[in-house]
């Protein structure tokens, strides 16, 4: 786990506590709990309603923090309550943040407005007494060489327009210090040591989209060596999955790509990816995507995220279609086909952008790609609260 205090911007009502549990994988309120017990501090913000399940999240935590006129905390509200046993009550003597402060005891401190009560959770950290368990940063922070401005003209308005990861990491790693690891080999995948902000990591870069055998075999290797020197690893993500065709499925592409996907899966060492192009089918997986648990996951604003791209995936249904006309003795409707790929193509176009992404929860946010180095910094920062330590041992690797 990350291990560091959980600040909790309350502001739920049951049904997106349920929610956010879903997203998560977690029971919130639980999770509270256990973070307390394994000495993992939780704080509570409450800036608007945490009303039924949701008030558990407040009730506990370690530290809770109310907003007087604003907070309103109660397992059942007004109406409820006068449904349910018929006495008349209003928001305040239920639940408000004056009340739980004066009378009930559950509210600690009392915010004049969200500022004061994100002033006050500020001080309850500084009085925590924390202390890291990880590292301190070991390596020289230098600024990169070149200006960061320069990210904003890397990548292509056209995502079938490839760009060299190496002009990324130039502006976003410490002094622009790249050790590369087996330049020569399987190229599409750059792979190399570096740091950011004096923290030692990782990195795996896609440099031509896609991933054949030589990258996924040269991908294993590198994960396994970063696990064994405990060192995170960073994904910038910029691939349109593993290659296809009968000369790569005989050559065993799958295997291969197992390895890889093997490898992610099992890696102990935090993982950072940042979608800095787009990302898509099982090249997902490989490079760490959210359903592979990385500590943080970040997109650029040009960035984007699918199945397959729109105009592949369009066409593939308009394949299958075909030929089950065919199968069945129909005629084919072109006419239909047009509309049909059309419809398809524009759907996808729009739901695989990375706003769309991200308000769906895909991941921790959207940023501008000058803040990259910024953004990984404190990623990196919050990584080492904790011990960083790698997986010693792996599962069966097909050959």
């Amino acid at each position: 786990i990350t291990r560091t205090p959980n600040a909790l911007p309350s502001c739920t009502n049951d049904g997106p506590a349920q929610w956010l549990a879903s997203v998560t994988k977690a029971n919130c309120p639980g999770l509270t709990r256990a973070h307390s017990a394994a000495g993992l501090p939780t704080i509570a913000l409450v800036f608007g309603n945490a009303t039924a399940g949701g008030a558990y999240m407040p009730g506990m935590s370690d530290y809770v923090v109310m907003v007087r006129g604003r907070s309103k905390v109660f397992l059942g509200g007004p109406p409820l309550v006068k449904m349910a046993t018929g006495e008349e009550s209003d928001d305040e003597s239920l639940g408000g943040a004056e009340m739980h402060a004066r009378t009930s005891g559950l509210a600690d401190y009392l915010a004049e407005d969200e500022l004061d009560a994100i002033r006050i959770g500020r001080e309850i950290v500084r009085r925590l007494n924390w202390r890291r368990l990880g590292s301190s940063p070991s390596e020289p922070p230098d600024e990169p060489l070149y200006p960061v401005e320069q990210l904003l003209g890397i990548p292509s308005s056209d995502p079938k327009v490839p760009f060299d990861p190496r002009d990324v990491l130039a502006r976003t790693v410490d002094g622009s210090r790249f050790d590369e690891f087996k330049p020569l080999y399987g190229t599409s995948l750059v792979t190399g040591w570096a740091s950011i902000h004096g923290y030692p990591l990782g990195v795996l870069a896609n440099a031509r989209g896609v991933l054949l055998n030589e990258e996924a075999e040269k991908a294993t290797q590198f994960i396994q060596l970063a696990n064994q020197i405990d060192t995170p690893l960073l994904f910038l993500q910029n691939t349109t999955g593993y290659m296809v065709g009968k000369t790569y499925e005989q050559a065993g592409i799958i295997k291969d790509g197992a390895k890889m996907i093997n490898a992610v899966t099992n890696s102990r060492v935090p993982h950072l990816t940042v979608n800095i192009g787009v990302s898509y089918g099982a090249g997902n997986y490989g490079m760490a995507g959210r359903a592979f648990g990385p500590r943080f996951l970040f997109s650029w604003v040009n960035s984007r995220t699918a199945v397959m791209g729109p105009q592949q995936l369009a066409g593939v249904m308009s394949i299958v279609a075909r030929e089950s006309a065919v199968d069945r003795g129909l005629p084919f409707d072109e006419a239909a086909d047009v509309v049909m790929r059309e419809t398809v193509q524009s759907q996808i176009e729009r739901e695989q952008t990375a706003l769309a992404n991200s308000s769906r929860v895909y991941d921790d946010g959207v940023i501008d790609p000058r803040d990259t180095r910024t953004v990984l910094g404190i990623c990196l920062s919050v990584i080492h609260n904790n011990e960083v330590r790698g997986q010693r041992g792996y599962g069966v690797f097909r050959m």
